[in-house]
């Protein structure tokens, strides 16, 4: 298997999941690999409030980089990578699923 650039040592990984409890995960595009961790609410928070509908990729690109740990930076720097990771941002912008309850 042909090493990714940016790849993370086992070490690191755990590491990181000791350091991120809520959890981390990795992004591959073409031959680059980035790790994040799961994003908090003052990090969607300050995400979300980038959303608007002349600039409709800045909340991804601030969440990105607000949740970035390690990894290929170029991820984040190409256009043609970028979107592919927003693709997988959008997923964990997503959060566990609830069920509202009527009682």
């Amino acid at each position: 298997m042909n090493q990714l650039t940016g790849q993370a040592t086992p070490e690191q990984i755990h590491q990181w999941k000791s350091q991120y409890k809520q959890g981390i995960y990795a992004i591959e595009v073409d031959d680059h690999i980035a790790y994040f961790k799961n994003p908090n609410r003052h990090e969607m928070n300050c995400a979300m409030s980038k959303a608007s509908a002349e600039a409709a990729l800045d909340m991804y690109d601030e969440l990105a980089k607000r949740t970035l740990i390690g990894g290929s930076e170029e991820v984040l720097d190409d256009d043609q990578k970028f979107f592919g990771v927003v693709q997988q941002i959008k997923v964990k912008m997503e959060g566990k699923k609830a069920t509202l309850v009527n009682l």
